[in-house]
C-alpha cells in the first residue's frame, strides 16, 4: 500500500517539479499548483511520445522508451531544481502564503469541503474500482508491453504475437498513452495491473479536478466561494451519478486509464482555460505558445483527441475573432487553428495506417 500512493505522489510531485519550468514567468499562475502539475503532465506526454511513435512502428523495445523518459525526467527536474535554487524557492514560498491565507479566509470553507470529496473520490475511483470490458484491450496491452518488453506486438485478448501492427491497434501507435504506462510500470517496479486501475486514478483524478478548479476559478471571476461550490457540485455529480440516467458522464473520470477519459476530464476543460485565457487578453502571444504545446501534449492521450481538440479550437478561435472584429481578427482566428497542425499531423498518420 506505501509503495502505491508513494508512486502516486511521487508521479504527481515530478509533475509539478518539472511544471515549474512553465509558470516561473507566467504572472497569472506563476504559483498556481495545479497548473504547474498540468503543465509538467503534458510535458512528459510531449516527450514521450514525440519518440515514442516512430519506436512503435519501428519495433523498438520498451526498455529503450524506459531510459529515454528516465533521463528526461532526471534533466527536467535538475533544470528545475536550478530554476528553484535561483529563485530562493519563490514558489514554494507563494504556496505557504497562499495556505496561511486560505486558513484565515473563511469564505474558503467551500473549497475545503471540496478538497474533502475529491480525496473521497479518489480513494474511491483507486480502490472500489469496476472492472470494465474495454480493460481487456486496454489493461491488456500494457501487461503484454510489460512482460513482453514488445510495445503493441500481442492481442491483448488473445495472447497472440502478431508481429505487425494491425487493425484497431494503429491508434494506440498514434498515441501510445497505454505504452505511457507501461513505462512508468517498469519504472516504478508495480504490476501494470495495480498500476492502471489503482495508482493512474490516484493521481489523475486529482489532475482532473484540478484543471475542473482552474476552469470554475475563470467561469466564476476568481470568487473563491463560487469556485469551492462549482468544485462541490462536480465532485458530488462523479460520485452519485450511478443513480442517474447520465451514468456513462460521470463514470468517466473513474477509468483515467483510458485516453479518452483523459480527453474527456482533462484536456477539453483544459482547453477551455487555455481559449478563455487567449480570449482575455489583447495580445496573447505567450499564450498562443502555451496553447500549441497543450495541443501538441494532448496528441498522446487519444485519437479523439486528433478530431474533437481541433475542432473545438476552430471553433473557439472563429467565436474569438468575430467577437474582436477588428484587423487582428484574421490573426486571432488563423493561429490557433495552425497550432493544430501537430494533432493534424497525427491524425493523418492515423488514417494512412489504417487505409
Amino acid at each position: 500500500m506505501v509503495q502505491i500512493i508513494g508512486s502516486a505522489v511521487l508521479i504527481l510531485f515530478i509533475c509539478n517539479l518539472i511544471g515549474q519550468l512553465w509558470v516561473n514567468k507566467w504572472e497569472e499562475y506563476q504559483d498556481s499548483l495545479w497548473m504547474a502539475t498540468i503543465m509538467g503532465l503534458l510535458t512528459l506526454f510531449a516527450a514521450f511520445q514525440v519518440v515514442a511513435v516512430p519506436a512503435i512502428f519501428m519495433k523498438v523495445k520498451l526498455h529503450v522508451m524506459v531510459i529515454y523518459m528516465a533521463v528526461v525526467i532526471a534533466a527536467l527536474s535538475v533544470a528545475s531544481f536550478v530554476y528553484i535554487f535561483k529563485s530562493g524557492g519563490a514558489y514554494y514560498k507563494h504556496q505557504a502564503e497562499k495556505l496561511k491565507k486560505a486558513v484565515k479566509d473563511k469564505g474558503n470553507i467551500w473549497l475545503l469541503v471540496a478538497a474533502a470529496l475529491i480525496l473521497l473520490h479518489t480513494y474511491y475511483g483507486a480502490f472500489y474500482d469496476k472492472a470494465h470490458g474495454d480493460d481487456v484491450r486496454y489493461v491488456g496491452a500494457v501487461v503484454d508491453a510489460v512482460e513482453t518488453d514488445e510495445m503493441l506486438m500481442y492481442h491483448p485478448g488473445t495472447g497472440e504475437y502478431l508481429g505487425e501492427l494491425q487493425s484497431e491497434f494503429f491508434k494506440d501507435a498514434v498515441a501510445p498513452i497505454l505504452m505511457f504506462w507501461a513505462m512508468w510500470c517498469r519504472l516504478l517496479g508495480l504490476h501494470p495491473s495495480t498500476f492502471t486501475h489503482i495508482v493512474v486514478n490516484l493521481f489523475m483524478i486529482p489532475i482532473a479536478y484540478g484543471v475542473a478548479y482552474l476552469l470554475g476559478r475563470l467561469l466564476c471571476k476568481k470568487n473563491v466561494r463560487l469556485t469551492g461550490m462549482f468544485l462541490c457540485a462536480y465532485c458530488l455529480f462523479n460520485l452519485t451519478n450511478h443513480v442517474l440516467p447520465l451514468e456513462g458522464i460521470g463514470l468517466t473520470i473513474n477509468f483515467m486509464r483510458w485516453g479518452k477519459s483523459i480527453l474527456y476530464c482533462v484536456l477539453i476543460p483544459l482547453l477551455m482555460v487555455f481559449m478563455m485565457e487567449v480570449m482575455s487578453q489583447e495580445k496573447p502571444g505567450k499564450m498562443y505558445l502555451r496553447l500549441g504545446f497543450m495541443l501538441y501534449g494532448s496528441c498522446l492521450a487519444s485519437t479523439m483527441s486528433l478530431i474533437l481538440l481541433p475542432a473545438l479550437t476552430g471553433v473557439w478561435a472563429l467565436w474569438d475573432a468575430l467577437r474582436v472584429r477588428s484587423r487582428k481578427s484574421i490573426a486571432r482566428l488563423l493561429i490557433p487553428c495552425l497550432l493544430c497542425i501537430p494533432m493534424i499531423g497525427y491524425a493523418l498518420l492515423y488514417l494512412n495506417c489504417t487505409l
